[in-house]
């Protein structure tokens, strides 16, 4: 019996709109559920980022760095940096934006994504239907 997709976990984005600090430093992201694949991440900047000498992110979770050393100096408006360091959420846990500054940017807004799977049990179980049993 074919189990329907429809009925099974998908791939979904969680996002969070964030204001990354003017100083480096740990900026709090999504949330996430225990049993989470992640399977990439990043961040877009909603304003232009002044050229400073440093600023770069990482997208991670404390234990597996999901995007790493992203650059977002003097990037433009709507600029997205993802990476696609694949780890897996045990416990229920926030993905981060860790940032790496030397100059003064200011606060800049930001939006930080994940493509997540759960991968618990589904909520729905499969059932066979009268088409499968005619067959």
């Amino acid at each position: 019996m074919a189990i329907s997709q429809s009925l099974r976990n998908r791939a979904i984005v969680i996002e969070k709109y964030v204001t990354l600090a003017a100083t480096a430093g740990t900026n709090v992201g999504v949330s996430v559920p225990a049993g989470t694949l992640i399977l990439a991440a990043g961040v877009e900047v909603l304003q232009a980022v002044p050229d400073v000498s440093v600023y770069t992110a990482d997208v991670t979770d404390g234990t597996t760095v999901f995007a790493n050393d992203v650059s977002l100096d003097a990037a433009a408006k709507g600029t997205i940096r993802v990476g696609t360091t694949a780890g897996f959420i045990a416990a229920a846990d926030t993905v981060d934006v860790v940032t790496t500054i030397t100059g003064s940017p200011g606060t800049i807004k930001a939006r930080v994504f994940v493509v997540a799977v759960n991968l618990n049990d589904s909520v729905y179980e499969a059932a066979e239907v009268d088409r499968d049993l005619l067959a």
